[in-house]
C-alpha cells in the first residue's frame, strides 16, 4: 500500500512517525519497504522525466522513550513542527526507521543510477530495461 508520510533524515536512515492503524504502517512492519522521492510535479520541466530517488529498504519499529526515540523526535519537531507534539502523545503512532539498501536515481531520460544503502551513486544504469540487480 503506498502513502506518504514527513520524515527526517538521520546518517543513512529515514524515520517516520506515523499512526500503526493506517494499512501502509502494518505494510511497513513487514520488515522492508519501497521508498520514493519524486521531484514537485510543478517545478518540473518535464512530466515524464521528474527526478526521483526510489530504493529498498529494511524497516523497523523503534521503541517509544529509546535513545533512538528521544534523538530522532525532537529533529522530527523542529522540522515539521508542533503537530508532532501532539501526533507522538498519541500512543497508536510510532515511529519507524527505513534503513536504504539499494536503489535507483533518476534526473533525466536516460541517465538512470544505482545507488547504494549509503545513498551514493555507484553505477550508471546503462541496461536497456534498467532491472534492478
Amino acid at each position: 500500500t503506498a502513502s506518504y508520510a514527513p520524515y527526517i533524515q538521520v546518517n543513512n536512515t529515514f524515520y517516520v512517525l506515523v499512526s500503526f492503524m493506517a494499512k501502509h504502517t502494518k505494510n511497513l512492519l513487514n520488515g522492508q519497504a519501497s521508498t520514493m522521492f519524486i521531484e514537485d510535479e510543478s517545478a518540473t520541466k518535464q512530466i515524464y522525466a521528474r527526478e526521483r530517488l526510489t530504493f529498498d529498504t529494511v524497516t523497523s519499529q523503534v521503541e517509544r522513550d529509546s535513545h533512538l526515540w528521544n534523538t530522532v523526535l525532537p529533529q522530527l519537531k523542529e522540522k515539521h513542527g508542533k503537530i508532532l507534539d501532539i501526533l507522538s502523545e498519541m500512543q497508536d503512532f510510532i515511529l519507524v526507521a527505513l534503513k536504504p539498501t539499494v536503489g535507483n536515481y533518476v534526473n533525466g531520460f536516460g541517465s538512470a543510477y544505482i545507488v547504494d544503502e549509503n545513498l551514493e551513486v555507484i553505477n550508471h544504469r546503462n541496461d536497456v530495461n534498467h532491472q534492478t540487480k
